[in-house]
């Protein structure tokens, strides 16, 4: 077993088995620049890909192989000739050789004494490193422990492991086999990967870290911006609730919890938020309590009475219980009336906007915004009615206040086609500052104008409090 001191190696397998989830497919340049992030991560090893599926795979192997990377280049073949071939194609491997680690398929299934036959078999034949797949996640934690300690003694070679996630225990199987000597797990960022995914790359490296107080080399504060630029380029968006990563990881609106969070952020955080790159938010709403809100006011500057802080909440909770989702703005003017001060109404009201969409026509959608007790319409054109709408909207905000879009993301929370949608919008003002919004509807261009005037609001807002504190 390795010492406790001793450093586990992250193989990041994202380009291959991410790729392999159903309906991904990238580009030899997205590729390079999803590796390039990966070794700025601080990933030892990176599976570049497959090279003989593709001419183009080929390539972006190639290429990625010429960007100068600090991380192992890896690519997957068979054990046949052809594939060997593809593999040391490439000018990396023929200039510094190649390292092979075998993996067995389906590993964990395998009859035992078959399965030590062939890993005793390859490493008498020189294989640097072995491979222990449980390819469809089959296997428990307790059998992955016992198998790693009996492969360990019979070739005394690395062992990696690469757990997939049909049972949802890849990361339990990846730390139980790290635990019982193996030195390297096979992992994707988000956990993507074919059928039910792989074992989380941001979940095992926190856990092996804080639970296990094991070293690595992953920049964990780049955990989550990784995150956010792998599920962009491919297109799979990450569910609100996904450890570590997911948007409401570090979000807060029980009244209970974000007192405790207010007074001791562990209460309710195991980690700190920014440990691995993100920032805790609080959100109004039917379950927010006064701790909750008073928190969100005091960002601003503003300091309630006991009294109006009362009125605050209630008046948020009653419009809540309509099923109206509080935003910040939303709230702020509640705060305005329940204080008699107009100054925290929104700086920027939408009074309307249309679209125009269909087939054989170009998107377009003019808004009109009220601002400074004057009216601005804008129209524009994009590539369908959200870019189109949002478009607009920044071309009156981005023009007056120097507020652009940074990111935008739409998760569907319900299924059909009436199906609940949640917006999240970030928007960035001339100095750099960022801040985000989030607005759930079923019309997704409805609720992606609504999260975007949020957000500029708080922008603005923001400007007011803080130029005056």
């Amino acid at each position: 077993m390795l010492g406790a001191d001793s450093k586990v190696r992250i193989f990041d397998t994202t380009l291959r088995d991410g790729e392999q989830t159903p309906g991904v497919s990238i580009t030899p340049e997205q590729k390079v620049e999803i590796a390039i992030k990966l070794d700025e991560l601080g990933i030892d090893a990176i599976e570049a890909g497959f090279p003989v599926v593709s001419h183009g795979e080929t390539v972006a192997i190639k290429n990625i192989t010429k960007q100068g990377l600090k991380a192992e280049i890896c690519g997957l073949a068979r054990a046949v000739k052809s594939d060997l071939d593809a593999a040391i194609k490439v000018e990396y491997a023929k200039k510094h050789g190649v390292q092979v680690e075998f993996s067995a398929e389906d590993a964990t299934r395998s009859d035992r004494a078959f399965l030590n036959e062939v890993f005793t078999a390859v490493a008498n034949v020189g294989v640097d490193r072995l491979d222990i797949p449980d390819t469809v996640g089959y296997a428990t934690p307790q059998y992955i422990e016992q198998l790693v300690k009996d492969i360990k003694a019979i070739t005394r070679l690395p062992i990696s492991m690469h757990c997939h996630d049909d049972f949802g225990l890849a990361v339990a199987n990846s730390i139980s086999g790290i635990n019982a000597g193996a030195d390297c797990a096979h992992v994707t960022i988000n956990g993507l990967g074919e059928r039910a995914g792989n074992a989380s790359l941001e979940e095992f490296v926190m856990a092996l870290q804080c639970l296990y107080g094991r070293k690595h080399n992953v920049k964990t504060e780049l955990l989550y911006e990784t995150s956010v630029f792998v599920s962009n380029t491919m297109g799979i968006i990450v569910q609100p609730n996904k450890a570590i990563i997911g948007e409401n990881a570090f979000g807060h609106e029980s009244g209970i919890h974000t007192h405790g969070i207010i007074n001791n952020p562990l209460t309710y955080e195991p980690i700190s938020p920014e440990l691995v790159g993100r920032k805790r938010w609080m959100q109004a709403g039917k379950h927010a309590g006064a701790h909750g809100i008073k928190a969100m006011l005091e960002s601003f500057g503003i300091t309630p009475t006991e009294k109006e802080l009362y009125d605050i909440v209630e008046k948020q909770k009653n419009l809540a219980d309509k099923g109206k989702s509080i935003t910040t703005a939303e709230l702020l003017s509640i705060t305005g009336d329940v204080m008699h001060n107009n100054k925290f109404e929104e700086k920027f009201k939408l009074y309307d906007f249309h679209i125009v969409t269909g087939m054989n026509i170009i998107p377009t959608a003019v808004v009109r915004l009220h601002t400074e007790g004057k009216d601005y319409i804008a129209s524009e054109i994009g590539v369908g009615p959200v870019d189109a709408a949002l478009k607009a909207i920044q071309k009156i905000a981005g023009e007056m206040a120097n507020i652009k879009i940074r990111e935008y993301r739409l998760d569907s929370i319900t299924g059909g086609s009436d199906a609940l949608a949640e917006v999240s919008v970030k928007v960035q003002d001339k100095n750099g500052n960022v801040v985000s919004a989030r607005n759930a509807g079923e019309d997704v261009v409805v609720a992606s104008v609504q999260a975007m005037m949020d957000a500029i609001n708080k922008v603005m807002l923001q400007k007011v409090f803080y130029s005056k504190n």
